[in-house]
This record gives C-alpha cells, sequence and structure tokens, in this order.
C-alpha cells in the first residue's frame, strides 16, 4: 500500500541531523533540503513510501511564485508512485520538473496537465582512467592547455577557506557575462558548509588564478559556479582546475565530470566560446526531460 508524506510540513529541528533519505542525488537530498530552508526559500519535499520503505522523493523549490524540481527524482522510476508524487504537487501554481530520463513518463505527466519543453542539456566527461587516459581523451588544443598550465606551477586546492579570494573576480566575471545565475558570497558561504560541496582552485603562490565550485552528485562531480583570474586566463588556469577535479573524483571512485549545461539551440558568439571550452575536454552530451504547467 503506497502512501505520501510531505516532510516539509514538519519543523526544522525534527529533521535536522535524522540522516533520513541519504540520496546519492545531492539536487534531491535532506542536505540540500535543509540548506534551502536556511536560506528562507519555500520548498516542497515529498516522499511515496510502501510500508516501512522510502520508493522516491521529489523536493520542489519556490522562487517568485513558481516552483521547481532540478534533476529528479530519486528513486526507482514507476508510473503510480510518480503519479502520487505528481498528485501531492497538484495545487502548486507555475512547476517545472528537470527529470531524469527514466521518470520522463509521458502519459503520466500529461494526465497531471504538464506538457514538454525544452531538454537541459549537460557535458558529462570521463574522469576514469589514468592522467594520460584523461588526457587523451581531450581536444589536442585543450590537452596542449592543460599540460602547459601543469608547467606553470599551479597548486590544486580543495579549500573552502579561499572562497573570499575567489569570490572577487568570480563576482567581475559574472557581471560581465550579464549572467542570471550569480551567487552571493554568504550563499556560497553557507553551500560550502555541505559534505558534498568543494571550492576546487589553482593557486599560483598565495594568488588564487580559478576557482571551481563543485557538487558531489551520483557518480559525478558538477562544477557549478567557476571563475578564472583574468591575470591568469592566458596560463589556462580554470583548464588545470577541471584535469585535477577529473583526478581527484577518480580517486573516490567517481566516474565523471559534469560541466553544468551546454547550450545545443542557436547560440551567440559568447555562448558558442563557452560550449568550445567544456566541448574541448571530450565528454558525451546528457539530456534531462523538462516539463511544464
Amino acid at each position: 500500500m503506497l502512501h505520501v508524506r510531505n516532510a516539509v510540513e514538519e519543523p526544522l529541528g525534527n529533521i535536522a541531523g535524522t540522516g533520513r533519505n541519504a540520496s546519492d542525488d545531492f539536487h534531491q537530498d535532506w542536505d540540500r533540503l535543509l540548506f534551502l530552508r536556511r536560506q528562507g526559500v519555500a520548498v516542497r519535499f515529498t516522499e511515496v513510501w510502501e510500508d516501512t520503505r522510502c520508493l522516491a522523493t521529489m523536493l520542489l523549490e519556490e522562487a517568485d511564485g513558481s516552483w521547481f524540481m532540478w534533476k529528479g527524482p530519486t528513486g526507482v522510476p514507476d508510473p503510480e508512485v510518480l503519479s502520487r508524487l505528481l498528485t501531492d504537487i497538484a495545487r502548486l501554481p507555475r512547476v517545472t520538473l528537470v527529470l531524469q530520463p527514466a521518470w520522463a513518463l509521458p502519459g503520466v505527466l500529461a494526465e497531471h496537465g504538464f506538457r514538454p519543453g525544452s531538454e537541459f542539456t549537460t557535458l558529462l566527461v570521463d574522469a576514469t582512467g589514468t592522467d594520460e587516459q584523461i588526457l587523451a581523451r581531450m581536444r589536442p588544443s585543450t590537452r596542449g592547455r592543460v599540460r602547459r598550465a601543469m608547467r606553470h606551477g599551479f597548486t590544486f586546492t580543495d579549500d573552502p577557506g579561499l572562497l573570499d579570494r575567489f569570490h572577487p573576480f568570480y563576482t567581475a566575471a559574472m557581471h560581465n557575462a550579464d549572467s542570471p545565475d550569480f551567487a552571493p558570497l554568504e550563499y556560497l558561504r553557507d553551500l560550502l558548509e555541505l559534505e558534498r560541496v568543494h571550492l576546487f582552485g589553482a593557486l599560483y603562490g598565495t594568488e588564487m588564478a580559478a576557482g571551481s565550485v563543485c557538487l558531489v552528485n551520483g557518480d559525478a562531480v558538477e562544477s557549478r559556479y567557476v571563475a578564472t583570474n583574468p591575470a591568469y586566463r592566458s596560463r589556462a588556469a580554470l583548464n588545470f582546475v577541471h584535469f585535477q577535479t577529473m583526478k581527484w573524483a577518480a580517486e573516490r571512485g567517481l566516474r565523471h565530470l559534469d560541466l553544468s549545461g551546454i547550450d545545443t539551440g542557436e547560440t551567440s558568439e559568447k555562448t558558442r566560446l563557452i560550449n568550445r571550452f567544456k566541448l574541448g575536454f571530450g565528454g558525451s552530451e546528457f539530456r534531462y526531460a523538462t516539463y511544464s504547467r
């Protein structure tokens, strides 16, 4: 017998530190739920249970009157389970779901008023193997830049304490790009308190040359907030960070570096250059279905 629980109805103190639903999926996990609630974000966290076993979970967050789920749900895809999840959110206005491919069940989604939209595409780069095997999968130009950066003498770091050095040039890069995806300093500081979030960087002496705030999500390290110090752009500092992040992932049994989105439609010159940078590392496109109502 299936039953549904909306865990967010519980007081924050009741669920903090319980370890419930310790999911491999960072975006659908209790840690992220608690983080969003501490940020003052309205959230809805639906669980479908069979007796004492949790079958699936779905985390939605609210922004500007709309609700959004990112890369979910968790669990083994099942039409009845998905129907229960969607029934629980039926009264929410303007919902967008970015679905794991196996959960994109068109018939069930249509019954609940959802219609397909443009897919979200990311680039998964194989992080397995030796250094030379990782390098061999890159385009020659990217491989050459990584080798040049390694000769330059950068030091790879995994240190949230470097956030105050990273954030100024990250802020400048986001403003110059007119990016809607800017993360304020205190948001990143709180995010880096989570066990599965890391600030990887390239240091040259005591100066930070590039950085990447990454999330461990399933079998991948997802590079989420990145920037290069302009003084080190010609020295391929971010190429160095991505290469070292893949090595870090491989050492921990993770399979991929997720470069967090690639534009497959009509692109501007700026987007084309970003795509070219990401594609230089090799990898394959991975598509998430998007549905809205």
